[in-house]
């Protein structure tokens, strides 16, 4: 039995239906119909109807969806988040507990959905914890695990911002996460959040910035990944000064103890410094220094070994399809322009949206070929619209 894709594409032809105007039939976006057509995306039930009836197929293509598997990853599962209170009894051991088994729900959301639609969620719990702290709102015997539990949750909010590129909020909120988890004597995380101002000073093209918030720590005697994670901050930071030798070498010798380390001395938090992380950031400093060439099979490496992580691996493909635009390699450019465009109604990241709507605006400017310009400015009308 033909699949639901084959069908579809079968029917296509005989009706000498294009992709591109069958899409504005429907209304939905081209790049999102390839998907269907190629059998990589489950049809809603709504979309098959919809097809089934413009090409005159009598219920013959609509019976072909897929059935669904349980849960979508287009439907924000709240699994796991309680909204944390304010105000009532003084905060214990429970209400602590209960703030950390928040921040770590949300973590999983984001891997899931990006920040987009959790940073309220997240800015919520920490401000409710962070009312009883300034209150005074809680047992005095947990005052110390409170503000250590208020300083990761004020980390998470701040990287939700950043990735909903929201960023003066996320440098106010990392700011006062840092002061938290200095109250609390909270080393390792104030390490963490010192990681994050770097990336976000990168991030904002504030290399010097980012110099300056890791110098010394290298020095430390930190654990293996952390280390790690500095040498990939410095190494960014040293591509935006044009140090392309030492750029290279810190992100190198952070791929190195990544693929050596045990990681029996690491934090919990360092569970994301993977060897995918640091391949993209290579990519990326080679991008920065000039070498678009050079950026492509490390950010497609990098995309490949973050299956599983919809929202990290939506960027990367984001950041792929910007070094093959750069490159001018249009062969290569439309499969990850389908995908790219398939997944974008599934991840709310304003940092990496606001990234696509800049590609797809520069191959609507270039000559680039008349499917790959038709598919970038229906994903681009459409990253607008959203």
């Amino acid at each position: 039995m033909a699949t639901f894709g084959e069908k579809l594409r079968a029917l296509m032809a005989e009706r000498q239906t294009s992709q591109r105007g069958l899409a504005r039939l429907v209304p939905c976006d081209a790049g999102y119909l390839s998907k269907v057509a190629g059998d990589l995306k489950r049809p809603s039930v709504e979309l098959a109807e919809r097809l089934d009836e413009l090409l005159g197929a009598g219920g013959a293509l609509a019976v072909l969806r897929p059935s669904d598997p349980g849960s979508s990853p287009a439907v924000l599962d709240l699994t796991g988040i309680r909204l944390l209170s304010a105000t009532g009894p003084p905060a214990d051991a429970d209400y602590v507990a209960e703030v950390r088994r928040t921040s770590q729900a949300l973590v999983r959301l984001d891997s899931v959905h990006g920040g987009d639609d959790v940073l309220p969620l997240a800015l919520r719990a920490f401000r409710a914890v962070n009312y009883r702290l300034g209150s005074g709102g809680y047992v005095p015997s947990v005052e110390r695990d409170l503000t250590a539990a208020a300083g990761e949750a004020a980390q998470v909010a701040a990287w939700l911002a950043y990735d909903a590129d929201r960023q003066d909020v996320s440098r106010q909120t990392i700011h006062e996460a840092l002061m938290l988890s200095r109250q609390a004597g909270d080393s390792s995380m104030e390490l963490f959040e010192l990681t994050h101002m770097a990336m976000q000073s990168v991030h904002l093209h504030r290399p010097a910035e980012a110099m300056r918030i890791t110098t010394g720590l290298l020095d430390d005697g930190l654990p293996p990944r952390a280390a790690a994670l500095m040498d990939i901050r410095r190494g960014r930071a040293l591509a935006q000064l044009g140090h392309g030798g030492d750029a290279l070498a810190a992100l190198g010798r952070a791929r190195s103890v990544l693929l050596d380390a045990s990681g029996a001395r690491d934090a919990a938090w360092t569970w994301w410094i993977t060897d995918a992380e640091v391949l993209w950031h290579t990519g990326m400093a080679h991008a920065e220094l000039g070498d678009w060439v050079g950026a492509v099979p490390l950010l497609r490496e990098s995309a490949k070994l973050r299956r599983g992580y919809p929202r990290a691996r939506y960027n990367d493909l984001a950041h792929l399809l910007n070094a093959l635009v750069h490159a001018g390699d249009w062969g290569e450019v439309e499969p990850v322009l389908t995908e790219v465009a398939g997944e974008a109604g599934d991840v709310g990241s304003a940092r990496t949206t606001n990234l696509l709507s800049r590609v797809t605006g520069r191959i609507m400017r270039e000559d680039a070929p008349s499917a790959v310009a038709d598919l970038a400015e229906d994903l681009h009308h459409a990253l607008k619209a959203a």
